[in-house]
Parts: C-alpha cells; structure tokens; sequence
C-alpha cells in the first residue's frame, strides 16, 4: 500500500511539472511570440528603413509593440485587424508585403479606419488576433473574410452603386446588370418586386452557411462559394432545384455572387450613408415606371423567352404560351392580358404582378400590355372571332368532346395537364366566349395548339365547337358573350384587375 502510495505521488509530481511547463510556453507565446506581436516587429523594421522624414522619425520614436484595435459603438465594431495592418494608412507602405502595404486607393480618404473600422467592408472576425481566426471560414462564425473582389458587395450598404464610379465597383455594377438581363425578376423577388417561384432575395446577403445546402460543396463551406457554384449550376448544388441554369461565365457567376451579397438590409446609421444611397432610398419609395419592353425583360424574359413560339418546359412539364404569337395576338383583347398578367393564374407557374403581389405599378401593366401588341396589325375588337356565331351548345357532348380531343393536353378537369388551365378563375374571368371558340377554331400558331377546323381537312363543326364552349364554360361563372370592358375604361389605371 506505501508503494502504491510513492508511485501515485511521483506521477503527481510529473503531471504538476508538465503542466507548469505548457503554462510558461503558453505564457511566453501568448506575450512574445502571438502572431500580431511578430507582425508588429516586421511593420517596425520596414518603418526603420523608411522613416527618413520628421513625421516618420516621430512615429518610429513613439511605436510600441501592443494589441491595438478601433472600438466603434454606432456600427457594434470592435476590430483588431489594425494589429497586423500597422501600414494600412501610411504612404511610405507602397512596396512592402501585405499586411504592413498601405490600403490600396483612395478608400480610406472617406472612410478614415477609426470612424469605419475594417469588418464593415470586410467582414471576418474582427476580435481575432491572428489571421485563420479572422479570416473565419472553418470556425464558427457567421461572415468569413471576404476576398479584395467581394468586398464592393459591401459597399451596398451605404451608397447606391449606380452612382459610385463604375472602375470602383466593377463587379458589383456587372452582377446588377446581369440580374436585370437574366430576367431573374422572373421568379425572385427583390425590392418589392418580382416572382414567387423562387425565395425572396430581399435578405439574400445576410444568409449565413448555415442556412444553405452545402451537401454538393467541397470545403470551405462559404457563402460565396455556394453562390458561385449555385449560379453556375443550380442542380448541382441544391438537388432537385427548379432554377433554370443561367449559362454564365466564371466571371459572370462572380459578379451575381456579388450583387446576392449585397442584398443586406444592414442597420447602418443615416450619419454613416452618402447622399446618393439617401437618394437610392427615396426613389425606391417613389419608383418611376419601366417601360413596357423593359418590364418584359426584368419579369416575363426567363419563362416566356421572347414570347413569339410556344415551347416545352422540361422543369414543369408544360408547354410555355407564346404570349406574343401571332394567333393569341390576333384573338385576344387588351383586358385579357391585363388580367392575367395583374391577377396571374392561381395554382400555376404564372404569378400575379399587379398591386402588392409583383409589385408592378398599374401604368407599368398597361406598358407590357401595349409591348405583348406592339408589331402586330391585327386589330383585337369584341368581334376578332369573325362573322361565325358564337353560341353556347350541349355540356354533355361537350364533355365528351373534350376529353376525345382536349384532356390529353389541358387535363380531365381543365387542371393538371401540360397546356394552359381552361378551369383557371384567371382564364375563365378574362377570356370570352369569342376568344375560346376562335381558338378552337384556329388554333395557336407556332404552338402545340391544333386548328379545329383547319380548312380542307376533317375537324370539329360549328356545333360541335359550341358544345365544347358550353362544357369548357361549366367551370366559370361569367356571363354568355364577350364581358370584356371598353377599350377607354381598361386603359385606365382604375380599370385594372
């Protein structure tokens, strides 16, 4: 037992000298070899050489080896970043390595470090005395360090960046563009504005990489990489994703990475805002109009493509109406592109875009509508549909008509199928009598809509046409004959769905 005793005592011993050993290297590391000191001793070394001046000589006589760090209450910013980045602000580091090089530009000329700090612009951690913990891409924290390229996502926040000079913000101006030409308003919405069949990008920038599928990704697991790889393939990343593929380049999937950064709605003081962001904000209370072409381009370019054929949609599995074809241009009114583009077609890929639904402006839906007609002669009066009456026949053999020539496209119940929904509320509020029998009649050219009576060839007759009218009809609740409003009311903002 006294043995035992002895030995248990000896390893006492032996654990208590070891542990007092890793206490004293932990010490003299901590206080003399801590990576921020070691920098400090080189930014010194590099002030030796170059403090020829009086100003150099009094900064070399006052420098003192010590944690340094920019505390700024209104932006909740404690950065220590200066630790390392002696130089940031001294012209005479223009040929010295990074970190002790002065800051590159004219940046720091309006955003001094002392009243801005670094992680604003930057982000990491700003607390962290050596590099990996700032850079924070493998540790836990929510906004690793961003590269030299993505730091102008930041500047966002504070200025409206169509208003900065384009050599300053490059890649941030290029995504912006490449959003509106993309049509990704298509399905996303943004200021207010845009599609539902994609997530809302309003707070796409403050997302962190926990709230993404990094599953598909190769480490490090970084917002910035995800968005990069997402843009350049979006099944890839997020299996299953609806998204169609941009077809971007490298440098294009850089600079949407970019302008998705951006999309921050950060808490920054009016005090810390230009004048143009200031500007930037009341113009998006008070938005002037898009033109009809323009709002075609933003909204409508991703599904419809330039609207003039119809064609198969793989991702849905239904055919994509060609909204500017020369058949539905020559049959429909201006009411009926009004109310499907303001009230869309509930249950389908369309989206409502009028009022606080897509966010466009009722004089915007009156520009798209005249942009859809533009370049057509055919004149779409009540009475497009020709000389031939238009009455409501026998349900019951319309019925049967129906799912003879129709259901295969347009689904049993008018729902469901690959073509447009004929039981739709939309469809069946907006399109007359006269524009459902004419389409029967002549089909949709470059679609997969077939003429009914296609001259020369066996069809459907009159009668038989009405009867598919008074089935088609059993799943609306409007009125027999044409309901539409006059031209001079619908043209008007209050005549808008």
């Amino acid at each position: 037992m006294n043995n035992h005793s002895k030995l248990f005592r000896w390893v006492l011993l032996g654990a208590s000298v070891v542990t007092i050993v890793y206490l004293v290297l932990a010490a003299i590391r901590e206080n003399y070899m801590a990576e921020w000191q070691h920098m400090q001793r080189q930014y010194r070394s590099y002030l030796q050489s170059k403090a020829v001046d009086p100003q150099g000589r009094e900064l070399l006589k006052n420098y003192r080896i010590e944690l340094k760090q920019v505390s700024i209450p209104k932006l909740n910013t404690v950065d220590r970043c200066v630790s390392c980045h002696n130089g940031i602000d001294d012209p005479r580091m223009v040929d010295v390595p990074s970190p002790h090089a002065v800051h590159s530009g004219d940046i720091l000329k309006n955003h001094p470090v002392d009243r801005f700090g670094c992680t604003i612009c930057h982000h990491g951690q700003g607390a962290a005395t050596n590099f990996h913990d700032a850079k924070a891409e493998d540790a836990f924290w929510d906004y690793p360090l961003l590269s030299r390229e993505m730091t102008q996502s930041s500047c966002y926040a504070c200025h409206d960046i169509e208003r900065l000079p384009r050599d300053q913000v490059a890649l941030l101006r290029e995504g912006l563009e490449l959003f509106r030409t993309k049509s990704c308003g298509s399905c996303h919405k943004l200021g207010g504005r845009g599609g539902t069949l994609g997530p809302s990008l309003e707070s796409e920038g403050a997302k962190t990489k926990h709230q993404l599928t990094m599953v598909n990704l190769k480490p490090p697991h970084t917002t910035v990489r995800w968005h990069e790889a997402h843009f350049r393939d979006p099944s890839e990343v997020v299996t299953g994703s609806q998204m169609r593929n941009p077809t971007v380049t490298p440098r294009e999937a850089k600079a949407l990475t970019a302008f998705m950064l951006a999309q921050w709605p950060r808490d920054i003081p009016q005090s810390y805002q230009a004048p143009d962001k200031i500007d930037q904000q009341y113009r998006a209370l008070h938005p002037q109009p898009l033109t009809g072409e323009a709002a075609y381009r933003q909204f409508c370019l991703a599904c419809h493509g330039e609207g003039t054929y119809g064609r198969w949609d793989k991702i849905f599995k239904r055919f994509i109406p060609a909204i500017r074809g020369p058949s539905l241009l020559a049959t429909a009114t201006p009411e009926y592109f009004q109310t499907n583009i303001g009230s869309g077609r509930p249950g389908t890929q369309m989206p409502a875009w009028g009022g606080q639904a897509g966010g466009l402006q009722p004089a915007e839906i009156l520009s798209l509508v005249d942009y859809l007609q533009a370049g057509t002669d055919h004149k779409t009066t009540p009475d497009a549909a020709g000389t031939k009456p238009v009455t409501r026949g026998d349900a019951a053999r319309g019925a049967i008509l129906f799912t003879r020539n129709c259901a295969g496209c347009h689904g049993v119940t008018g729902r469901g199928g690959i073509a447009p929904e004929l039981a739709n509320p939309t469809f069946q509020q907006a399109a007359s009598d006269h524009f459902i029998v004419t389409t029967i009649r002549n089909g949709r050219q470059s679609t997969a809509m077939p003429s009914f009576q296609k001259p020369g060839s066996a069809g459907l007759g009159d009668a038989e046409i009405s009867d598919l009218l008074a089935f088609v009809r059993n799943w609306g609740r409007s009125p027999a004959g044409n309901p539409a409003q006059s031209k001079e009311q619908s043209r008007t903002p209050g005549g808008l769905p």
